[in-house]
């Protein structure tokens, strides 16, 4: 897919599979939204989230040293920065407990945002 439809591969490992593979959570996370029960709502995405953090990447660690790859916690500055600054918009809209069309504007224009930084992320030298 790298080479044939040329989409890189940070971007599709970060933006697109991601997507792709919360995609019933987003949309159940969407359909309580409509019916006014943001709080479940937020708390479908954010324990999405929690759950990648606390339980997906430790285990990958771990899986890859049992298989013997080079596995390590060390994301690089940029993709820190990228967490950090995504952690930082997500809390600073859910901790007053509203929520209004502004807000799902600016977590979309974030989210857009990664997606364009990634796309043109230059590869990493080897």
């Amino acid at each position: 897919v790298v080479e044939h439809c040329h989409i890189p591969a940070r971007f599709i490992g970060i933006i697109l599979l991601p997507f792709a593979g919360n995609a019933c959570e987003h949309a159940s996370a969407v359909r309580f939204a409509m019916q006014d029960r943001p709080g479940l709502s937020i708390g479908i995405a954010v324990g999405s989230s929690t759950q990648i953090a606390l339980f997906v990447v430790p285990f990958t660690v771990v899986m890859g040293w049992l298989l013997n790859q080079p596995m390590d916690l060390v994301f690089g500055s940029m993709n820190t920065a990228v967490m950090i600054l995504s952690v930082l918009v997500a809390l600073t809209l859910v901790i007053d407990g509203r929520s209004n069309w502004l807000k799902g504007f600016m977590l979309c224009t974030a989210y857009v945002f990664c997606a364009v930084l990634y796309w043109y992320m230059p590869p990493p030298l080897e």
